[in-house]
């Protein structure tokens, strides 16, 4: 391994708690870490990820991605796709080796797995995992009616700490392994990539970097000068670039609704109403029927008419983005201009006021408030103005603090965790709380993140449940 890898791979192990783990071992987890990141921006736990031990099938790493989240449950998955009414997956699979070239026996072993675990019936040994993994993906094949808009796409990684030329042979074997994944028949795109040394670190370091998109945003005006705002514009944008801001390439849409005070409320009569307008070809009305989109970034780079937003969130237009995406085939919809506010800012007050001041059109329930509510808020300010050891950050924003150095991954405690240690600790619910976190919100409605709840109590029982955990987990790698 080269010294550059295995510096970053150090840094990445020390701060994810591997050190007790092989090398091997590591670079699998660092492998799936820098892919999943570049797919799917959300958090997300490695063991999660994670597939290699014995009967992993040649798979080190192994995801799905269903409407731009990783999905871990079925019921997470029913729920997800219940509410949206489309289903966009790809399915992922990752195999890491510390090697120094490329081996076409190898890749080979890992395109057999990858074929196995899509039969029908699998012929390899399988890890309790890779059995898991199998019946959730085959869970989002019976819920194929609601792939309007497009069939899975199957993305396969080989990682090595090599370096890719292109040599033929292997391009045989992997266009080999392209066609015979492709003759199943259930994929609209499969695609094998090969990562070596420089891909990988490039990748590595994109995890520290905040989500962008370059927009053309011709029709605007500049809004006066605002305290506390950086920069402010209102206008429309034509569908084709308002779909950068909510999708990335693959057209699977992005999770940037985390300041959003609803989640989609799915086919509910505000939405089959935008729905209607587009399904009629009304391309023309949409920008005078709907009440448009509102944008918060930290940072805006224009250059004539083009704008690059980072690091942006739609706090306001979750419903309408979810219509549109859902829309996007209809043919002519590229004539749809949507209205749309965009604000730079980094005060979190400012966007707080903003999201909630545009969202007051229609009732919030409680339970839909939980990352943008006065108590997260605060809570997040009790979780830095405690010194516990080890110390803990609230995650109240997805990936908030990926691009902060010195902080471990075990420090970090996203609202799902929370949710879920609640439930457990102090509703004493251990035996609910292994489902999609969303389930458990519905099921304790008005029971989680109360007023009158104390910081203190959720901070320490979340400290002696990391100190447990962490043990527990120690000893499971070291077995």
């Amino acid at each position: 391994m080269d010294k550059i890898t295995k510096s970053l791979l150090d840094t990445f192990s020390n701060q994810n708690d591997l050190g007790k783990l092989d090398e091997s071992t590591q670079f699998e987890h660092f492998s799936n870490y820098c892919i999943t990141s570049k797919i799917n921006r959300t958090s997300f736990e490695l063991e999660d990820i994670h597939t290699g031990s014995g009967g992993d099938c040649a798979i080190d790493g192994l995801f799905l991605n269903v409407n731009g989240k990783i999905i871990t449950d079925a019921d997470e998955l029913r729920e997800l796709v219940e509410a949206a009414g489309h289903l966009d997956a790809e399915i992922v699979f990752i195999q890491s080796k510390t090697t120094s070239s490329f081996n076409g026996s190898e890749i080979g072993s890992f395109i057999h797995g990858v074929k196995d675990f899509l039969s029908d019936e699998p012929k390899l040994v399988q890890n309790e995992k890779i059995k898991l993994m199998k019946q959730l993906w085959d869970e989002s094949i019976s819920l194929s009616s609601h792939m309007i808009n497009r069939r899975p796409f199957c993305k396969l990684f080989y990682v090595c700490t090599g370096k890719w030329v292109d040599d033929q042979n292997l391009r045989a074997v992997i266009q080999s392994g392209e066609f015979e994944i492709d003759a199943i028949g259930v994929f609209d795109e499969i695609k094998i990539t090969p990562y070596g040394a420089n891909e990988i670190q490039k990748l590595y370091h994109e995890t520290k970097n905040k989500l962008s998109a370059t927009i053309n945003f011709q029709n605007r005006i500049t809004l006066p000068d605002i305290k506390g705002v950086k920069e402010a514009y209102l206008g429309v944008i034509p569908f084709p670039e308002f779909a950068k801001l909510i999708q990335d390439e693959n057209q699977t849409i992005h999770n940037i609704f985390d300041d959003n005070v609803r989640d989609f409320q799915g086919e509910n009569a505000v939405n089959q109403k935008i729905k209607n307008t587009l399904t009629k070809g009304d391309f023309d009305l949409f920008c005078v029927l709907n009440n448009g989109v509102t944008v918060v970034a930290t940072s805006i780079t224009p250059a004539g008419n083009r704008f690059t937003l980072r690091d942006y969130q739609i706090v306001n237009g979750c419903q309408t983005s979810n219509v549109l995406h859902d829309c996007q085939n209809i043919e002519g919809i590229e004539a749809t201009n949507i209205p749309i506010k965009i604000i730079v800012t980094d005060n979190d007050e400012i966007k707080t006021e903003i999201t909630l001041a545009t969202n007051s059109q229609t009732e919030v329930k409680t339970e839909q408030l939980e990352a943008l509510n006065a108590f997260q808020k605060k809570l997040e300010l009790y979780f830095n103005s405690e010194k516990t050891d080890p110390r803990l950050y609230y995650e109240r924003r997805s990936q908030q603090y990926n691009s902060l150095p010195g902080i471990k991954r075990n420090q970090i405690i996203s609202i799902p965790i929370q949710i879920k240690t609640f439930a457990s600790m102090f509703l004493q619910s251990p035996h609910l709380v292994s489902g999609y976190y969303g389930t458990i919100v519905n099921r304790f409605k008005g029971k989680i993140f109360a007023s009158d709840h104390k910081f203190f109590a959720l901070l320490c029982k979340r400290a002696l449940l990391l100190s447990i955990g962490a043990d527990v987990q120690k000893r499971r790698f070291t077995k």
